[in-house]
């Protein structure tokens, strides 16, 4: 079975798999977004995500670590390393303390904010090649990366909001019955402009009527998103 997702947070992504699992599903591949899954026993794997230091692979200590304590290590796509170990075996989990999961949730903030950073110019030229050109292309791709854009900031601020809480955590001043809540960007607005972007590519295929029709309608959905994002708390 493949299953397509798109997840930039490793803990959502991380909760899905184990369901997977808990279906009897067990993940065997991943590609840009596909998730390829094999028939197993009910909850027979318990999955974790981790981020590597590199690229795409793993050092030979880390891979070597692994096999040691019983963790297959899955897939490893850009910096997110997927791993599994049988249910078995007893609890999976990576960082079992605050400090360490700080240092964790901390190397991936960073890389989020460095991403966001680069998307933001990427935008900013498409945007001035667009408005100055008058090519349609170049805006169509200033929106898809203000959409990304809006996603990363969105990272940044829910790995703020945990970081945190586990400083909180380790320095006993967290207040169970209050919590914060990290204030995203709608996800609306990212919407609205995918939506945005795809008329701007498919102008000359499509009708003039459809095409403001369409561009309408994403403009109410970022109207929409922008009115939830200031109504947040």
């Amino acid at each position: 079975m493949i299953q397509f997702r798109l997840y930039f947070d490793k803990d959502a992504e991380t909760q899905w798999l184990n369901h997977m699992s808990a279906q009897g599903w067990a993940m065997k591949r991943f590609f840009a977004g596909f998730y390829s899954f094999e028939k197993s026993g009910k909850g027979e794997y318990t999955y974790q995500v981790d981020f590597g230091d590199r690229m795409f692979k793993v050092s030979d200590a880390y891979r070597e670590f692994m096999q040691d304590t019983g963790i297959e290590i899955v897939q490893t796509w850009g910096y997110w390393v997927i791993l599994r170990r049988k249910a078995s075996d007893g609890k999976f989990e990576l960082y079992t303390d605050v400090d360490s999961s700080i240092r964790h949730y901390t190397k991936i903030r960073r890389m989020f904010e460095a991403v966001t950073i680069i998307e933001l110019i990427c935008m900013l030229v498409e945007l001035y090649i667009g408005l100055v050109t008058g090519v349609e292309a170049g805006l169509a791709c200033a929106l898809i990366l203000a959409a990304i854009l809006i996603t990363c900031v969105n990272q940044v601020r829910k790995l703020n909001n945990t970081i945190e809480q586990l400083q909180a955590r380790m320095e006993g001043t967290e207040d169970m019955g209050t919590k914060k809540r990290c204030r995203n960007i709608s996800g609306f607005m990212a919407a609205g402009l995918l939506i945005n972007s795809c008329v701007l590519m498919l102008s000359e295929s499509i009708s003039r009527n459809i095409k403001i029709s369409v561009q309408l309608a994403a403009i109410i959905l970022m109207l929409v998103g922008l009115v939830q994002t200031c109504r947040r708390k």
